[in-house]
C-alpha cells in the first residue's frame, strides 16, 4: 500500500512539473494585443524589419525569460524608444506607423498622426521622446517645394490633446524644458537649436557654431544640463575623421558655450544626465563619466565579449547607476538567441550577460529597460 501512495506522488509530482514547464515553454501570442505578466517584466523588445511590414514586441523577466508577445503586421523599422511612468513608446523610421505600450495592463496601442504636408507619404520618424510629462516625435517630411521640412508632433500624456508644427530643416531630436520645447534641426551644411512656444509655436532658433560635418544620430543626443544650460553630442556624420564632441548651449540665447572634445576613436552613442553626473557610452563600449563642470572621473569599457564578426552593439541604455547594452545578432544560433544584453554597474564593475531568444530571425532590435 506504502509503494502505492508513493507511485501515486510520483505521478502527482511528473504531472505537475510538466505542467509548469508546458506553461513556461507555451509562450503564445496575444489576440488580445496585451503583454502578459508586466509585473515580472524587465526588458521589453520590439523585433522588426529594415524594409518588410511586421514586428513583434516580447516582454523578458531579468533572466531573460520570455513572458508574452504580441505581433503587429503593419509595423516596420523601429529604431527609437523612450518611456513614462506609465508607458512606453516605439517609432518607425520608415512609417508613420508608432506604438505605445502601457506598464501596468500591457495593452498595445498605435500611434498615427497624419502629416500636415500634402506632399510625403508619412516617411516615419528620427525619434520618440518622452520629457517632463510630453511626449514628442517628428514625422520625416523630407524634402518639399520649399526646402527640407520636418514636423514636430507633441502632446500631454495626461491629456493625450496632440499638437503638429512644421519647421524648417530635418528635425533630429526634441526635448520639453522650462514650458518650452528645444528641437535639435538640421541640413547638409549646418545644425540649428531651435526654442519653440508649444501654445503659440513661436520660434527662435540660431546655428550651432561646429562644423558641417557634425550631426546628432540619435533621439537621446539632446539632454538639459541644468537650468540654463543645455548639452548636446555630435559625431563626424561625414567621413567619420573628426573626434566626437558635447556642445553646451545657453537656454536663453541659444549660443554655443563650450565644446567638450572627445578621445580619438570614441564615437559618442548615448549620452545621460543623472544628478551630478553626465554619462556618456561609445559605440565601442567605452565609458567616460564627467562632473557637471565636464572634468573627467571615470574611463573604462564595458564587456561587451563579441563572439564574432555576426554581432554587433545596436543599443544602450543608461539607469540608475547601470548600462544596459544591446549585443545584436545578424542570425540566431542554434539555441535561437538572438542578442545578448549586458548588464553592468559602472560603480562596482560588475556585469552579467543575459540571453534573449526569439521564435525567428529579425534585421532590428529597440530595447527598453523597464523601470
Amino acid at each position: 500500500m506504502n509503494y502505492f501512495k508513493i507511485l501515486v506522488s510520483i505521478c502527482i509530482i511528473a504531472i505537475i512539473c510538466s505542467a509548469c514547464s508546458q506553461r513556461q515553454d507555451a509562450v503564445v501570442d496575444s489576440p488580445k494585443k496585451e503583454l502578459s505578466d508586466m509585473e515580472d517584466s524587465k526588458f521589453a523588445v520590439i523585433y522588426s524589419k529594415m524594409m518588410d511590414r511586421g514586428c513583434e514586441i516580447v516582454n523578458y523577466n531579468n533572466t531573460g525569460s520570455k513572458l508574452s508577445s504580441v505581433s503587429l503586421k503593419d509595423c516596420v523599422g523601429f529604431t527609437s524608444s523612450t518611456q513614462s511612468d506609465n508607458n512606453m513608446y516605439f517609432s518607425s523610421n520608415r512609417s508613420n506607423y508608432h506604438v505605445s505600450l502601457n506598464k501596468k495592463t500591457g495593452r498595445v496601442e498605435p500611434l498615427n498622426t497624419k502629416s500636415l504636408s500634402k506632399s510625403t507619404e508619412d516617411e516615419g520618424a528620427f525619434f520618440i521622446n518622452y520629457s517632463n510629462g510630453y511626449v514628442l516625435h517628428d514625422i520625416n517630411v523630407g524634402f518639399t517645394e520649399d526646402g527640407l521640412v520636418g514636423e514636430l508632433v507633441y502632446w500631454n500624456e495626461d491629456n493625450n490633446d496632440k499638437n503638429q508644427v512644421e519647421l524648417d530643416g530635418e528635425l533630429t531630436t526634441a526635448i520639453f524644458e522650462d514650458k518650452k520645447i528645444y528641437a535639435i534641426l538640421s541640413n547638409d551644411e549646418s545644425v540649428t537649436v531651435s526654442s519653440i512656444d508649444p501654445k503659440t509655436h513661436k520660434e527662435k532658433r540660431k546655428k550651432i557654431d561646429v562644423e558641417s560635418v557634425f550631426f546628432p544620430d540619435n533621439n537621446e543626443s539632446l539632454k538639459s544640463l541644468n537650468n540654463e544650460k543645455l548639452i548636446l553630442a555630435v559625431n563626424d556624420g561625414v567621413d567619420s575623421k573628426e573626434e566626437s564632441m558635447l556642445v553646451v548651449l545657453d537656454k536663453k540665447t541659444l549660443d554655443t558655450k563650450r565644446e567638450i572634445v572627445m578621445d580619438k576613436g570614441f564615437t559618442i552613442y548615448k549620452t545621460s544626465v543623472d544628478n551630478d553626473k553626465v554619462t556618456i557610452v561609445s559605440y565601442e563600449g567605452e565609458v567616460k563619466m564627467f562632473n557637471r563642470d565636464f572634468k573627467e572621473i571615470l574611463s573604462e569599457k564595458i564587456p561587451l565579449n563579441f563572439k564574432s564578426d555576426d554581432e554587433r552593439l545596436e543599443e544602450v541604455k543608461i539607469l540608475d547607476g547601470k548600462i544596459y547594452a544591446l549585443v545584436r545578432m545578424f542570425d540566431r544560433d542554434k539555441d535561437g538567441v538572438i542578442g545578448r544584453i549586458i548588464e553592468y554597474n559602472i560603480e562596482s564593475k560588475d556585469s552579467k550577460e543575459i540571453s534573449l531568444k526569439s521564435d525567428r530571425d529579425w534585421e532590428m532590435t529597440s530595447l527598453e529597460v523597464i523601470k
